[in-house]
């Protein structure tokens, strides 16, 4: 009877772990996967900080947000924060009063966000100077002139950004103008609900220090042979479209 009724009791809290479990990880982000494999890019970005930037540093900031998103979930206050979109979140960092956590929202959100996009617009077909998108074209060519001026604004932006951070272009949708702009740490362009990141180069040494050393302006030079044209046209569809650009 007793031992009966022990046996069951410990099955039964078996089972709701398992079930709480699975739940919990239903909830979970997961590692957005490369789009190729971590020796595409060679020459130019090398396989092992591939490797490493992707499967060590992507991961943790996806881990680190998981963590804090179930840590929101935990709280009837902050629970219907933890339902939207990543970058909606971003935007609405004021309505979670714990300092700490707040942090680890914004650190790890915005190196999930990223990263899913710094991945993304590279490809081993990519660089070149022709963009072959009327609509981008011309955008371009309205804000800057030339694709030979873009490429020295967004090059001379990601060179001054102190210390670790990232350089983009983006669209801000007020104006419907394309942008150059940098941003320290994790921080994204999207916390700005009117403004797009499109293609984003990251200056943490992490990005290139195995290869380049401290030489970043050759990293920059390197990375433009990869740029994936394509699919900065495509985001730069999706974030004029009416429905906005499709959250993570």
């Amino acid at each position: 009877g007793l031992a009966t009724s022990h046996r069951i009791g410990r099955a039964m809290s078996r089972v709701l772990l398992i079930a709480f479990t699975a739940s919990s990880a239903a909830q979970n982000l997961p590692l957005p996967p490369l789009p190729y494999a971590y020796d595409a890019l060679e020459p130019h970005i090398d396989a092992t900080t591939m490797e490493e930037h992707h499967s060590k540093h992507h991961r943790a900031y996806t881990n680190k947000l998981n963590a804090a998103l179930e840590t929101l979930r935990g709280d009837p206050a902050t629970k219907a924060l933890a339902k939207l979109g990543i970058d909606t979140l971003l935007q609405r960092l004021d309505q979670i009063t714990d300092s700490k956590l707040r942090a680890a929202v914004r650190n790890a959100g915005g190196g999930f966000v990223n990263h899913e996009l710094f991945f993304a617009t590279m490809s081993p077909d990519g660089g070149g100077d022709i963009v072959e998108h009327a609509g981008l074209n011309a955008a371009i060519v309205s804000a800057f002139g030339t694709m030979a001026m873009l490429k020295r604004a967004l090059s001379l932006s990601a060179l001054e950004v102190f210390g670790s951070g990232w350089a983009w272009l983006a669209l801000d949708r007020r104006s419907d103008k394309l942008v150059v702009q940098s941003t320290p740490n994790q921080d994204t362009p999207a916390m700005d609900a009117s403004t797009v990141p499109l293609l984003g180069i990251d200056v943490w040494e992490h990005a290139y220090y195995l290869k380049h050393q401290s030489r970043r302006a050759d990293y920059i030079k390197d990375w433009w042979h990869v740029v994936s044209w394509p699919e900065v046209a495509r985001r730069y569809d999706a974030a004029r479209a009416a429905t906005g650009k499709a959250e993570l």
